[in-house]
């Protein structure tokens, strides 16, 4: 079986994910640093995929979670939280980039 990150969801989250359709994508975004460089970081979102064909598919307290079959392999843990005031709040995720390994 294939394994990607360890996900988890903070209550809030959970809550305003399912007020939202109930669907997390989580995918590597890469950042580009001003000297040069780039960090590979991950990012979620408040939806299902495009394509959803061949990502991990994850329910997690009642929210369907769309992992991206890019960071299968991906070390430790990553928690998604949500943050931000009634309609202008976005989900965000702790943890270690994507670049990090074991």
């Amino acid at each position: 079986m294939t394994e990607g990150p360890d996900v988890r969801l903070d209550a809030e989250a959970a809550r305003w994910a399912a007020q939202q359709g109930a669907a997390i994508t989580l995918r590597p975004s890469p950042r580009h640093g001003c000297c040069g460089g780039t960090a590979i970081l991950p990012v979620a979102e408040a939806r299902t995929p495009e394509k959803p064909e061949g990502w991990l598919i994850r329910e997690i307290d009642g929210v369907t979670v769309y992992v991206d079959p890019a960071m299968v392999g991906h070390p430790g843990t990553l928690m998604i939280r949500a943050e931000g005031f009634l309609r202008w709040r976005r989900l965000f995720v702790e943890g270690t980039g994507l670049n990090a390994r074991r």
